[in-house]
Order: structure tokens, then C-alpha cells, then sequence
């Protein structure tokens, strides 16, 4: 894998996805974000088998396509420290080179079959929220959440409504009892009535 990339856009994706990458030790794998480089785009992923993401990067050049693993807690102090505008990352299944005008730096590296799948969202009933909007209603609910040990699992999550023009998240201890609600746009008569999910609050 090898791809030229603006570093104050991969920084951007990196600082985004490591809020993914476990701080635990559950497989020493997960420390790591996976690189997948095709020919036309650069996606980025991270999971602690809680929470994923994916994301794609933005003003990347492909110059060879191909799967890379990548320290994320090395890989985020390169590109802060680094001065370059453009850094070229290439990797094997046994390193990572970042390469910029002036300096070098190489790190460790996995084989990337050995993290975890995160599929691409590919849904055909879904609601769609502006993120202003979704900031909000978390911000109004995650307060109240259970934090550690609680007696009852769903206090550790909010709970998540979506039907018609509606979306209604709710959080709650035990004691407070926050509900927030905004516009929302339903795709393919998408409803949560049946199954009222629980999202845990990390995520």
C-alpha cells in the first residue's frame, strides 16, 4: 500500500477514528487503525468490539492500492509534530513508512486480516439527522446516563426512537429521566417502534 496524503486531513481522520481504538488490552490489534487504499479512495477504520468507525479520507493519492495496519498513537504524534504539507504513507504487512520532505519515520506493523470487519453502512430503511441537530438531543440526554456497575443495563445507553418526521433520544439513571427530540427525515418508511434500540453512550 502507498498513497500521498494531505496531512492536515489525515490527521483530522486519524484524531476522529482513534476515539474507536481500545484502550484496554482485548487484542493488541485493536490499538491500531486498518488502512484499506483502493484506486479511487482511502478508507479509514477503528473498533474496540464496542464501538466502530469508518471514514473515508479525503485529498489522497493512490499511487498502490492495498490493506495496511497502522499504530494509531505514533501515527497521531507524526502528524501533529510534522511540519510537511504532504506525507507519503507505505506499509507492509511488517511496517509502516511515513515519508515528508525532510524526514522519515517507521513503525511497526501487522497483517491487516487480522482485524475485525466493519461494514460499510448499506441500509435501505434508515432516518436521516442533521448532525447540529443529533449533537443536541445527545447533549441533552447523555448527561443522565449511568455511568460504571448499573442495576439495570439499557441506564448505560440512550434510547433511540425514530418514527416519521420524528427522532427522540431518552437517557436516563435511574433518577433523572431527559428526553430530547428533533427533525428527522425517514428513507424507506424506516420506524423504531418495534425495537426501541439502546445506544451505548460512548458511541
Amino acid at each position: 500500500m502507498k498513497a500521498v496524503c494531505n496531512r492536515e486531513a489525515l490527521l483530522s481522520a486519524c484524531q476522529l477514528a482513534s476515539v474507536a481504538v481500545a484502550a484496554r488490552d482485548v487484542k493488541p490489534i485493536l490499538k491500531n487503525l486498518k488502512a484499506i487504499v483502493e484506486p479511487d479512495r482511502c478508507t479509514l477504520m477503528a473498533t474496540d468490539l464496542e464501538l466502530g468507525i469508518r471514514l473515508e479520507v479525503r485529498s489522497v493519492k493512490v499511487d498502490e492500492a492495498g490493506d495496511a495496519i497502522i499504530p494509531a498513537t505514533r501515527m497521531l504524534s507524526i502528524l501533529r509534530e510534522s511540519t510537511d504539507e504532504e506525507l507519503t504513507v507505505e506499509a507492509t504487512h511488517d511496517a509502516c513508512t511515513v515519508r515528508g520532505a525532510f524526514n522519515e519515520f517507521e513503525m511497526p506493523s501487522e497483517d491487516p486480516a487480522n482485524f475485525p470487519d466493519i461494514p460499510a453502512f448499506a441500509e435501505e430503511k434508515y432516518h436521516e439527522v442533521a448532525a447540529g441537530v443529533l449533537r443536541e438531543m445527545v447533549r441533552r440526554t447523555n448527561f443522565a446516563v449511568a455511568v460504571g456497575e448499573a442495576r439495570f443495563s439499557a441506564t448505560t445507553g440512550i434510547l433511540v426512537e425514530f418514527e416519521g418526521d420524528q427522532a427522540k433520544l431518552v437517557g436516563t439513571d435511574g433518577r433523572r429521566l431527559p428526553m430530547a427530540q428533533g427533525a428527522a427525515t425517514a428513507h424507506g418508511w424506516h420506524t423504531t417502534k418495534v425495537q426501541m434500540p439502546v445506544i451505548l453512550a460512548k458511541s
